[in-house]
């Protein structure tokens, strides 16, 4: 059972105080590390004895675990905290099936109470090495300080910039909510253009993309940054990019270069798994909002 899964079933047996006493180790894990069971009362505004009952019971669960003569919020323990909110707001009623596992994020489906679905994205950076995510991402060294950081600042990042590109296109996934290091999501049905699945029109998808991409940086003002066979979907006719934690302004310094290594690597998979040819530089031009159309004459 995985730790989304552990965290969902969770939810019914947690008690008032543990709840609180999970939130007083989320302050401490943003700010002052490892508290002891003194300090965490006094960050939960709990008798000393009732936070001894609830760190028990919370390690019991998974949701907390000991560190030293003090406690540490889990992973488990972050995202039943994500799902309380969710269920508060009446966003969701239940977690389904699994859509996709990734080396950074999970997606389940999430179900409203009415029957509709929607797709809730749940952050895992350090599940892989943090040393090739910093490799890969432009991100600040502060950043990684611990995984509840990296997580939070991920799935708060992906949001915002989804909001931006709101109502831009319909390439992009709608952001319903989010919460902690978790993201509710549109759900899309669609598969990773990784899996080579068969296109309608390949020509017609390709066209698509770069148009997107260039609705992305002259409308919303952002680089993807990460983009890639990987973080596009398709039904065989639509295709949405997804995936945009470590996207980046167009102001940013690096954000030619970053749109360029995205034009070149859409490029590069087109014409290796559909035959598709493009140029990079010339599409470079059109995505970038220097030339009216994808081609010149």
């Amino acid at each position: 059972m995985s730790t989304t899964e552990r965290a969902a079933r969770s939810l019914k047996s947690v008690k008032d105080e543990e709840w609180r006493t999970l939130a007083g180790l989320e302050r401490a894990a943003s700010g002052s590390g490892t508290p002891d069971l003194g300090r965490l009362a006094r960050m939960s505004r709990l008798p000393p004895d009732r936070v001894k009952f609830a760190t028990d019971a919370l390690e019991k669960k998974g949701l907390a675990m000991r560190k030293g003569l003090g406690y540490v919020l889990t992973r488990e323990g972050a995202e039943a905290m994500a799902l309380k909110d969710y269920v508060k707001k009446d966003l969701i009623f239940a977690l389904g099936a699994v859509i996709a596992k990734g080396k950074e994020s999970d997606v389940y489906e999430a179900l409203t109470e009415e029957g509709a679905v929607y797709a809730l994205k749940l952050y895992k950076i350090g599940r892989t090495s943090f040393t090739k995510v910093r490799k890969k991402r432009v991100r600040e060294s502060a950043e990684f300080k611990s995984w509840m950081t990296a997580n939070y600042n991920a799935a708060r990042r992906e949001y915002q910039a989804l909001k931006k590109l709101e109502g831009l296109s319909s390439a992009f996934p709608r952001a319903i909510s989010y919460s902690r290091s978790t993201v509710l999501l549109e759900e899309l049905a669609g598969v990773r253009l990784s899996q080579r699945p068969e296109l309608r029109d390949p020509p017609a998808a390709l066209k698509t993309t770069f148009e997107s991409m260039r609705t992305a940086y002259v409308k919303g003002g952002l680089v993807n940054a990460d983009l890639s066979e990987y973080n596009i979907l398709t039904d065989g006719a639509s295709v949405w990019l997804i995936d945009w934690p470590q996207a980046v302004g167009a102001s940013h310094p690096n954000s030619a270069d970053l749109l360029m290594h995205d034009v070149t690597a859409v490029s590069v998979f087109f014409a290796r798994a559909y035959g598709v040819e493009s140029d990079p530089g010339q599409v470079f031009e059109y995505v970038s909002g220097k030339t009216a159309n994808l081609t010149k004459g």
